[in-house]
This record gives C-alpha cells, structure tokens and sequence, in this order.
C-alpha cells in the first residue's frame, strides 16, 4: 500500500517576512545613496553652469566692445546687463542663467578655503560684477567667485589672478576641489 506525502505547498509567514525586511533594509540604503549621487551631480551641474554662464558673459564682452554687469536676480537666477555695475538705472537684460529651482546663489556663507581663502566673492552684497573689456586678457574681474548651494553642498566658479578663466569647483566634504 502506498503511503501519501504531506508536502508543504508555499512558504511560511516568518520566511515572508525575513525576505521582505531584507529587501526594505536593502532598497532603503539604495535610495540613500542615490539621493547623494543625486545632490553631487546637482551641485557640480550648478557649478559648471554658473563657469560657462561667466565667460561667455566676458567674451560677450570683448566681442561688444563694452562692459557687460552681471547681478544676482531671485534666489536662483543670475541677470546681465549691457551697463555698468555702478549705473543708476538697468534696462532690460541681455542675458540670464536660471538655476534649478533647488540651486541658489550665495551671498555669504560660503566655506573658507575656495581659491586659497583670499579671493572676494564677486556676487557678493553689492550683488554684482563688472566684465570690461582688456586688451589681450579676459573681460572677467581680475578675481573672485560666483558660490551657489544645493542643499548641503556648495559649488562655485573661481577666477583667480593667475588664470585668465572661471575653474568650476565644488566643496562636498569640507574642502575645495576643481571640476
């Protein structure tokens, strides 16, 4: 006489609930990481952004033959303007970079260390900077930086007196580096 087999046919509540709680612990240390993936391209975006926004703002200078003033607008937009920084009165731009809506533009606050510590933040509370135009060298200010921020992390474009450029650099542990 044959005898029948009990078999389970599934898998039990303790088993279900090990594979699930492994999967949550697993897929939660995912989104952390990904979210900080997330932030640094962000902040490195923002950086590179504001860099180019710069020079082309100088070489549209040189090309103008005139002195271009670029100032702060709202929390994330940079403004340019065909006057000088010092004019009373600013017409319509000419040019603008509008940053994500995350990203904003520093006025103070920006960790020391960017550009050896000496270099002045151009967009500072006077909230401008003049790009005039020099025979052979960059319309840029002879130094200083453009800092923005997204979230815990902070990005700039330096200029620096030895460089005839804007170097993109960001800061996402505590000291400078370049792009």
């Amino acid at each position: 006489m044959l005898k029948k087999a009990k078999h389970k046919a599934g898998y039990t509540l303790v088993e279900l609930l090990a594979v699930i709680s492994i999967m949550g612990i697993l897929s939660g240390m995912g989104v952390v990481g990904f979210q900080t993936m997330v932030s640094h391209a962000r902040t490195k975006d923002a950086a590179l952004n504001v860099a180019a926004y710069l020079e082309r703002t100088a070489n549209e200078a040189r090309r103008l033959n005139d002195t271009l003033c670029v100032r702060k607008g709202a929390a994330n937009k940079l403004l340019t303007y065909k006057a000088a920084c010092d004019a009373d009165t600013f017409s319509d731009p000419v040019d603008q970079l509008v940053l994500e809506s995350q990203v904003s533009v520093l006025e103070s606050g920006v960790p020391d260390g960017i550009g050896g510590g000496n270099i002045n933040i151009i967009i500072s509370t006077e909230k401008k900077a003049s790009f005039v135009p020099r025979q052979g060298l960059s319309s840029a200010p002879y130094e200083g930086y453009v800092a923005v921020k997204y979230g815990g992390e902070y990005g700039a474009a330096v200029k620096e007196k030895t460089k005839n450029t804007f170097t993109p650099k960001w800061n996402p542990s505590g000291s400078w580096s370049s792009l």
